[in-house]
């Protein structure tokens, strides 16, 4: 039976079958012949089977759990809360971890973990293939401003990336002083096809208040605000191109700047594009207007257009929008403590889902090794 499908890979549909299996199946092939082992490591077809995992997403989150601090929900299964397998790798001390998740794309978790009250480190976990490593911190400490992590399939890398103000010893001899920070805005860039850090210096960086990172077709976005952003406090994007290294600037819509104070943004990704929600924060009802960044390339310029996208009136529930998760809209209850629930905004649906932190990321599965390219 492995022969006469091994005889078969140079069929493309074969390929394609298996690319659209789950990771758990894909590895139990790995002991049935030197063919399947060598197909299934093969980055092409680990970067195929991304593309098809993609299509299923679920939802990954933390919690406060002593066994079980990290859930997943399911698309298909929106009210059913699916524990996490903790690989014994992450006990590297006499303490259980608390996890904190910080980042996911492609398939890898980022993730910060603490061990009793001052051991922490921080890594990378992929909870398909229950592989854990621990990133090495940078020798250059910074005054942090913001942080994410994204993955770019042109260049097939994963990138973490850190901005802020750097910091510098007082002596040779002595630890970074808090005192002595630089005056202007810089990048590391930690990179996991290389394995290592890099500094990177750009125009486009800014100061500010940031909101939580947001990924779109692997390149990072922030909401920055603040008077720090030397914009007259108008709120911006900052993106992160992953392939080049190359940070941007982006204006919201003009109207958003220049309306009421009390209206609030959130980021989110949308079927590959960066969306935008805007609502009034103290409001009795949960509507909501939504936007959509529309991202044209013509030479090396970047053209950017927002467009408003949909127009939510009064729910059933007053909530506050979080982020989208494929056709549905997540929204925090704010009649209830720690609750969620999903808006179907074309069926006009309500659903009511355990999320158990704000902190909700999507997730799909790979086959990727969290040691890189070796």
């Amino acid at each position: 039976m492995a022969a006469s499908i091994c005889s078969s890979f140079n069929n493309d549909m074969v390929i394609d079958i298996l690319a659209r299996l789950p990771v758990k199946t894909l590895l139990r092939f790995k002991s049935v012949s030197k063919p399947l082992l060598s197909l299934i490591t093969n980055p092409k077809f680990i970067s195929s089977h991304l593309h098809q995992s993609t299509k299923n997403s679920s939802l990954v989150f933390h919690f406060s759990h002593n066994e079980f601090p990290v859930a997943m929900l399911y698309y298909t299964e929106p009210t059913t809360l699916h524990a996490v397998h903790i690989p014994s790798s992450m006990k590297d001390y006499s303490f259980k971890p608390r996890i904190h998740i910080k980042g996911s794309c492609g398939g890898l978790l980022y993730m910060e973990l603490f061990f009793g009250c001052c051991v922490f480190h921080y890594g990378l976990w992929n909870p398909a293939t229950r592989q854990f490593k621990k990133i090495e911190e940078p020798q250059q400490c910074i005054n942090l401003l913001s942080e994410g992590f994204c993955h770019s399939s042109k260049i097939n890398d994963y990138k973490l990336v850190r901005t802020g103000y750097f910091l510098y010893p007082a002596t040779r001899r002595t630890r970074y002083d808090r005192r002595r920070v630089d005056s202007v805005v810089r990048a590391l860039v930690f990179s996991w096809k290389k394995d290592s850090w890099r500094t990177v210096e750009d125009g486009a960086l800014l100061g500010g208040s940031f909101s939580d990172p947001v990924t779109v077709k692997g390149d990072l976005y922030w909401k920055v605000s603040g008077e720090r952003n030397y914009l007259a406090n108008e709120d911006l994007v900052l993106a992160f191109d992953s392939s080049n290294d190359v940070f941007r600037r982006i204006e919201l819509p003009g109207l958003i700047n220049q309306s009421n104070p009390s209206y609030t943004t959130t980021i989110t990704e949308f079927k590959g594009s960066l969306g935008l929600f805007v609502f009034l924060e103290y409001s009795s009802n949960s509507g909501f207007d939504f936007w959509v960044l529309n991202e044209s390339r013509s030479g090396g310029n970047i053209r950017c257009c927002w467009t408003r996208f949909l127009t939510v009136g009064t729910l059933s529930k007053i909530g506050r929008p979080i982020s989208a998760w494929r056709c549905k809209i997540i929204l925090k209850n704010l009649m209830g403590e720690n609750s969620f629930f999903l808006y179907d905004p074309i069926s006009r649906e309500i659903i009511d889902v355990p999320i158990l932190s704000d902190d909700v990321y999507e997730y799909v599965e790979t086959l990727a090794s969290v040691d890189g390219t070796k």
